[in-house]
């Protein structure tokens, strides 16, 4: 699929192409790192490795713009963000991605806190794989968040919206399937994955009237 190089006419399928390569990038560079990790430039070895595979480069090629949000923040518009009532914490969890990047958040410490103390690698492994899911479910609502926080012209940003709510909920699914082996493994963990299956599938039920919601406007 050739991508159009101007991000302001994408759709919701080639933001969702651009979300799938970011993931494989994000896949490539956790396998190269147990490699590199003692070096004193990993993070420079392994993204030179990555940026030789043609089909992980980003739209346009641009390797210095790696971030999803099709709109640039100056650091003098960081620091207004911080002085903007509109980016308040009581406003943010109002919006509709809000119960997703706190719920995310909540699961991300109550998983981390139990998993502090594993020792066998079957088990503490897939549960770092599954502690970084959440990680990137915090960081693709929160995308969702700052856009609505900042109000964005909709029609411009509801291709990314959408695409970003179909990536969290393909990342709830593979979170549940990574819960499913690791208490198919443990019976002791049944309880504790059953817990957070329990939240997942109530965030995946807001995600799917958030993704109704913006369907619903695109039609009209």
């Amino acid at each position: 699929m050739v991508q159009n190089p101007d991000k302001e006419k994408w759709n919701e399928f080639d933001w969702e192409l651009e979300l799938r390569k970011d993931d494989a990038r994000v896949c490539a560079y956790a396998a190269d790192l147990p490699k590199y990790i003692d070096l004193p430039d990993e993070d420079g070895v392994i993204m030179t490795r990555i940026q030789k595979h043609p089909e992980l480069a980003p739209a346009g090629g641009d390797w210095s713009r790696l971030g999803p949000v099709p709109y640039d923040r100056s650091d003098e518009e960081d620091e207004d963000d911080e002085e903007d009532p509109a980016r308040s914490e009581a406003n943010w969890k109002k919006t509709p991605c809000g119960p997703i990047f706190r719920g995310a958040a909540q699961l991300a410490r109550d998983w981390s806190i139990l998993f502090s103390v594993v020792r066998d690698p079957e088990q503490a492994i897939p549960s770092m794989r599954i502690l970084c899911l959440y990680g990137k479910m915090m960081a693709r609502s929160g995308d969702i968040i700052d856009m609505d926080s900042e109000q964005e012209d909709p029609v411009r940003t509801r291709p990314l919206k959408i695409a970003l709510c179909k990536r969290l909920l393909a990342d709830i699914n593979t979170i549940m399937g990574e819960m499913f082996k690791l208490h198919a493994h443990s019976p002791l963990l049944e309880q504790k994955c059953q817990d957070h299956e329990d939240a997942l599938t109530q965030m995946r039920d807001i995600l799917f009237d958030v993704l109704s919601a913006l369907r619903a406007d695109k039609a009209q």
